[in-house]
């Protein structure tokens, strides 16, 4: 039997069946999710369930990755685990495209955007 959300955690998840979630398998996505969104009821179920060492790993890694977790929240998130905030955002982070598909070329990638193979 899968390991279930719980009822105070499934309104976090109100477009998906929570029946078919795992608490274990989507460790990450909930961790996440919660972080993102969560109330303090809900954040402390994920301390204790997941404990800090993992929800301190997935922050890290979405820090250093996706970045799914909005700024502000990653912010908090990172005095929370290292009692320091993070570097200011700047301009070209804050409005440019975040996640960037790399060239197929070595080059700039012109001949990949020109269709030139």
């Amino acid at each position: 039997m899968p390991n279930l959300i719980p009822q105070r955690i499934a309104p976090l998840f109100h477009n998906y069946h929570t029946e078919k979630m795992d608490v274990v398998r989507d460790a990450e996505w909930i961790i996440l999710t919660i972080l993102m969104s969560g109330t303090l009821e809900q954040i402390q179920w994920a301390f204790a369930t997941y404990g800090w060492d993992r929800i301190e790993a997935v922050a890290h890694k979405d820090l250093a990755g996706l970045k799914i977790l909005p700024p502000i929240v990653a912010n908090y998130w990172s005095v929370v685990f290292w009692n320091r905030p993070l570097p200011p955002v700047s301009i070209k982070e804050r409005w440019g495209t975040i996640r960037r598909i790399p060239p197929e070329t070595m080059e700039d990638g012109a001949d990949v955007l020109l269709g030139r193979h």
